[in-house]
């Protein structure tokens, strides 16, 4: 005859069966769905390499509209490619999904530098003068008068080597400027739509959200404890003066003049018509981008001003389509450092000393002594491409550097 106890322990056991088969049962179906969620995302993340794989492709093309591909034709895996011109630079986003999952990323891309040549000085039948500690390393494009020794205040040229590089022929004309770059810029100056900036201290918008255009209309061209990041552009009626607390990030900003106060630090693209002038002890990060767009028939000298103890890291461009009697000016001051590239369409005026790490393109340089103004004169000046990082990479607007793209920058 079985005890009563005996029914309790079966009941008990039993029980005890139960939930561990139920527990099993549990982790076996978290477990299973673990698995197809990593084998999901391990899927995403090699769509999203193949979707950059096809960004970063010569043949595709920027444009304004998303493309949206079946990666297998399966109507499982989905990319939503992008690629627009931000500034000089092209913008790429990449969406991968499958079901509720989504991987996304955004970067910029630009061009391999893979330009050895430290100077281009456009032929005006004159040769180039170096005085003092001028170095200049990396190979030349230079007048066929070439290079001479010069005295400036009773002081020689310095070095045993005019030039630590091989010297070819420039032509009259600087290396040509990609035109539909130059014209999509333009237009901004002229765009009448946009925002008033909100009354907050801080706008970060997103590059996979629509972008967002920022007007300042009338005379309130000031911008003070600002932050400023992403897919965002701001565009002034006139003068626009940016105060040493403003943050810029990735934007890009269009005005007549744009004034950056003294000891001013951000990263962003800056376009003007008549001048960009940027106080002293002030780092611009790399990508930086800072232009003089000159209007035709413009009647005033359109400039660029780096001031004293400045960094630059990225491209100083001044440009106008027709020369004119006042010619463009990139004017950098003493104790500036500049990584990356200055293209002048007209004058280039140094204050010494002044070093550049990359290369220099220029119609006619300018030096100012207490004395004397020089023409085609260098002293105390540094130009040094070999010192420039072999990662740097340029805009796609100087034609003769478009290569196959590459990620310049990661982006949200």
């Amino acid at each position: 005859m079985v005890k009563a106890a005996a029914l309790y322990i079966v009941i008990i056991v039993s029980i005890l069966v139960a939930m561990i088969s139920v527990s099993l049962l549990t982790v076996a179906f978290y477990y299973r769905l673990g698995q197809q969620k990593k084998l999901r995302f391990e899927r995403l993340h090699y769509n999203i390499t193949s979707g950059m794989n096809l960004l970063l492709s010569k043949n595709y093309i920027a444009s304004d509209t998303l493309n949206r591909l079946d990666v297998y034709g399966e109507g499982k895996d989905s990319l939503e490619l992008g690629k627009t011109k931000w500034g000089v630079f092209d913008l790429n986003t990449v969406k991968a999904f499958e079901q509720t999952d989504t991987l996304k990323q955004s970067f910029l891309t630009g061009s391999l530098f893979e330009d050895q040549s430290a100077l281009y000085l456009a032929d005006e039948d004159r040769p180039l003068s170096l005085s003092g500690s001028t170095q200049i390393i990396g190979n030349g494009e230079l007048p066929k008068s070439g290079l001479k020794q010069a005295y400036v205040d009773g002081k020689g040229y310095e070095g045993k080597e005019l030039i630590k590089g091989k010297i070819k022929d420039s032509s009259r004309a600087l290396p040509a400027l990609d035109q539909p770059i130059i014209d999509s810029l333009s237009r901004w100056f002229i765009h009448k739509e946009g925002l008033p900036i909100p009354a907050g201290d801080s706008v970060n918008n997103s590059f996979f959200e629509p972008l967002k255009v920022y007007h300042l209309k009338g005379g309130k061209g000031r911008l003070d404890n600002k932050i400023l990041k992403g897919h965002l552009v701001l565009i002034s009626d006139s003068i626009l003066s940016i105060g040493r607390d403003v943050q810029l990030q990735d934007i890009q900003v269009f005005a007549p003049a744009i004034l950056i106060e003294e000891g001013f630090k951000g990263t962003c693209q800056l376009f003007a018509r008549d001048s960009i002038i940027i106080g002293k002890h002030s780092v611009l990060g790399y990508p930086s981008f800072a232009a003089v767009l000159k209007p035709e028939k413009g009647t005033s000298q359109s400039k660029i001003k780096l001031g004293e103890g400045s960094r630059f890291y990225g491209t100083l461009l001044s440009y106008e389509k027709e020369r004119s009697e006042l010619q463009t000016l990139i004017s950098i001051d003493k104790n500036c450092l500049v990584k990356g590239e200055v293209y002048a369409t007209g004058y280039i005026k140094f204050e010494k000393p002044v070093r550049v790490q990359g290369k220099v393109y220029a119609k006619r340089f300018i030096m100012q002594t207490p004395a004397t103004l020089y023409e085609n004169y260098l002293i105390d000046i540094s130009l040094d491409r070999k010192s420039l990082s072999r990662y740097y990479l340029s805009s796609f607007l100087i034609k003769a550097n478009q290569t196959t793209p590459q990620i310049l920058k990661w982006l949200n």
